[in-house]
């Protein structure tokens, strides 16, 4: 029988929930976040491949999942199946995997994010294209990608802080024409999001918008449907998650959000994200001291609205 637990006043406060635009308005948006009933996230794969214990970042594609490790990783994606079998072992030939945090899919090819920056001294961030047709059905082969470099053009310092930057990054979508990042903000609990051409080049990356996530975020997906946005990560060893819906390029926050935050799962390192379906989306774990490298699930489905959505 699944437990289930109520998110309250957690939710009420929860930093009002503002976003601050970057053009530093003096009034705050005011935003909602609806107050819910879920159910705790279930295990999913109970446990993957110790090749898979520093897993980071995940997407479902051709009833498969794909998988890579952060850094000092293999230069590989892996893919593994339903009973969390590794199938295919991709290397991608003319990259390095210095920080791999998140990876990213459109219809035509597969985005590796290379831009974790636990010191905020990187200007090496990397996000690999790989074209998927590319891949064939060996369970060992070799792949080429093209490059797309990039920098923050508000990032003015490059001392070496660890854990105390505002440019570390773990989250990466593709959305319509463009790529999306979502910082990891050491600072200020919040993320901002950067947009990115899908181009092989080179960009200096101007901030679009910013959220008060109170937390650190770790892997983003969106539904197939194009219509929520999932934030995932962790704050004070609890993972968290946020759900935007009806978001769009310019309002990445949509107009509603729901936040949750997995109590039960508490010390579980929660690294990657991504939806099964409209309603249904998996999380993957690092393997800790409390848990073994593993994918949970959450049937947003099953969610009952109590109360009136919320604002400050």
């Amino acid at each position: 029988m699944n437990k289930f637990f109520v998110l309250l006043p957690v939710i009420v406060f929860f930093i009002s929930c503002n976003f601050t635009k970057m053009n530093h308005r003096e009034t705050p948006v005011v935003t909602k976040v609806d107050t819910v009933v879920l159910p705790e996230p279930e295990p999913f794969i109970k446990s993957l491949p110790k090749k898979l214990e520093e897993n980071s970042g995940i997407i479902f594609y051709n009833n498969l999942f794909w998988t890579i490790n952060d850094s000092g990783g293999k230069n590989r994606i892996f893919t593994f199946n339903f009973k969390g079998e590794i199938e295919k072992e991709v290397e991608i030939e003319n990259a390095k995997n210095v920080d791999w945090e998140d990876i990213a899919q459109d219809k035509k090819y597969i985005y590796v994010g290379d831009f974790g920056n636990n010191r905020g001294n990187r200007k090496n961030q990397t996000i690999y294209k790989i074209e998927k047709k590319k891949i064939g059905k060996k369970a060992r082969q070799k792949v080429k990608s093209k490059k797309i470099r990039f920098s923050y053009a508000n990032q003015t310092s490059f001392k070496s802080e660890n854990l105390a930057t505002s440019f570390d990054c773990e989250a990466l979508v593709a959305y319509k024409k463009s790529l999306y990042i979502f910082t990891k903000d050491w600072v200020n609990r919040t993320t901002t999001v950067y947009r990115i051409p899908k181009n092989k080049g080179n960009y200096t990356l101007q901030p679009i918008d910013s959220f008060n996530v109170n937390g650190l975020v770790t892997g983003a997906d969106i539904s197939p449907d194009k219509t929520k946005l999932a934030l995932v990560g962790y704050k004070d060893y609890r993972p968290i998650l946020w759900i935007f819906s009806n978001f769009n390029k310019e309002n990445f926050w949509g107009d509603s959000q729901m936040h949750l935050e997995m109590d039960n799962i508490f010390n579980a390192q929660t690294e990657g994200v991504c939806f099964l379906n409209n309603d249904s989306l998996l999380i993957s774990c690092e393997a800790t001291k409390t848990f073994p490298q593993q994918l949970f699930l959450i049937d947003l489905s099953k969610k009952t609205n109590y109360a009136t959505p919320r604002s400050k």
